[in-house]
């Protein structure tokens, strides 16, 4: 189908951006609150339906917070069905990516920030993560309007979501929201019941949860993963080439070297910071961001197995990617609009005590990530704007078909999340994929097909439902 510029039923003017893709802008305002304090503008794209009979618009949400819609519709290929059925659009959040993007630090700044001791202990130490952490705030209130910072919490979010539907011209929404995309997928249900046709929350948060049950929990379930990549590395003939002495004792080996401060240099282009000290900070990032998917996996085991040989340059590499790094060199706006949303969607402690002590305790229950769940909201502790949520279940007075989907291994949003917000929700069906991983939709084909048919049709799937990772 040919893509064409203009305007639907809802008013958006598109116009060609990406091969195949339309792109649109959409002014909403700054303060819900008071509407006259000016607005701001959402970015969002769009790929048309292939199908003669299109069902309408599938709004999408991949997650962070801090994720852009506009990267991810681009980077992910959709089922066919779904691609003929549906306009498929998403967008960048406000104060994410193109839309009005909270702004922090530089280049060199993420990486200092990627390189501090995600255990620290001592006192000095302790103030060197503060010192560190104070200033990122200190920049993101410098460069990075006020007005913004105090509206970008989660609650804004759908509200942007209803403006955008109504901008579709769609009297109902049809939304498939990814990972912290099912906490904007809750909280939209809870304020427009009666403006839903079909959801799905893949990958979902429990709102219900404290923010150190989700520490704790969070922790666990990467714990838990890393013993799984073990355990795969196990019948890999390729992770026993590269780690002929197992993955969990070359893991261990390359822990304590660099723990003990033994150097560990990633040698990387002059575009991403050249020649660099790899840190514990560094280590862990790139081993969690590895464990999202098992695809990733072999990537892991060979960046362990340079790390032996003193070349850090591949997990120095997985760290920056998972925090943003661009090919020119430059990071998204990923770390500082997930630091905004966090820390006025959730109250977190403002003593750094706390977060000692709940370091303490995690990492003597999960050594390997523990310390690094505690301490990863530390910027909420000086964060400029204070805020007001409190953990609460799901609510949703309306009484359309919600379709939840929980994967059993799934390390970031673990299993038991979509449990209870299936259960929170009342008029829900979960759908479940066993196996490792964070998400289902993108990784299991029968998921696909009962998601895409829910969508289709609001058939959703038979109580008890289990899909494979694969097939």
């Amino acid at each position: 189908m040919p893509v064409a510029a203009g305007a639907r039923a809802g008013g958006l003017s598109w116009h060609p951006c990406a091969s195949g893709y339309r792109c649109a802008s959409l002014a909403v305002p700054v303060d819900y609150a008071d509407p006259q304090e000016g607005t701001l503008k959402l970015a969002l794209i769009e790929l048309p339906a292939t199908g003669r009979h299109v069902v309408g618009d599938l709004v999408m949400n991949p997650g962070g917070p801090g994720a852009s819609g506009l990267e991810f519709l681009q980077e992910v290929s959709f089922p066919a069905g779904l691609r003929a059925s549906f306009n498929l659009v998403s967008f960048d959040p406000r104060g994410v990516g193109q839309s009005d993007p909270v702004t922090c630090v530089g280049a060199a700044g993420i990486r200092s920030l990627v390189s501090l001791n995600p255990d620290p202990k001592t006192p000095a130490q302790v103030a060197t993560v503060v010192r560190a952490t104070q200033a990122f705030d200190q920049a993101c209130a410098k460069h990075t309007s006020a007005q913004l910072l105090r509206n970008v919490s989660t609650l804004d979010e759908a509200r942007d979501l209803d403006r955008i539907r109504a901008a579709l011209g769609q009297p109902k929404l049809d939304y498939l929201g990814l990972s912290y995309g099912t906490y904007l997928g809750e909280l939209y249900a809870e304020q427009y019941p009666t403006h839903v046709r079909a959801m799905v929350l893949d990958g979902a948060v429990d709102p219900a949860l404290s923010d150190n049950q989700v520490a704790a929990q969070q922790a666990a379930g990467f714990e838990a993963d890393l013993g799984d990549f073990f355990g795969w590395c196990h019948t890999s003939q390729y992770c026993a080439s590269e780690l002929p002495h197992g993955a969990k004792p070359s893991y261990l080996q390359l822990v304590h070297q660099v723990s003990q401060g033994k150097p560990l240099l990633a040698n990387l282009q002059p575009l991403y910071g050249g020649v660099q000290r790899v840190t514990m900070g560094v280590l862990e990032t790139a081993v969690l961001g590895s464990l999202y998917s098992d695809q990733t996996w072999p990537d892991l085991a060979q960046a362990i197995a340079q790390g032996l040989d003193g070349d850090g340059s591949f997990l120095a590499g997985l760290a920056y990617s998972y925090e943003g790094l661009q090919p020119t060199g430059q990071f998204d706006n990923l770390v500082a609009a997930n630091a905004a949303i966090n820390c006025v969607d959730h109250q977190y402690p403002t003593g750094v005590s706390a977060y000692e002590v709940l370091a303490g305790q995690l990492a003597k229950a999960y050594p390997d990530f523990g310390a690094l769940s505690a301490w990863s909201n530390i910027e909420c502790a000086f964060w400029p704007v204070r805020s007001t949520q409190q953990p609460a279940p799901a609510h949703v007075s309306g009484h359309f078909p919600i379709l939840v989907i929980g994967s059993t291994g799934d390390p970031a949003t673990p299993y038991s999340w979509a449990q209870a917000l299936t259960r929170e929700l009342g008029h829900a069906r979960l759908l479940t994929r066993k196996g490792p991983g964070h998400t289902g939709y993108l990784y299991s084909t029968c998921v696909q097909h009962w998601a895409d048919r829910y969508l289709e049709t609001l058939r959703l799937p038979p109580v008890g439902t289990v899909c494979p990772t694969t097939g």
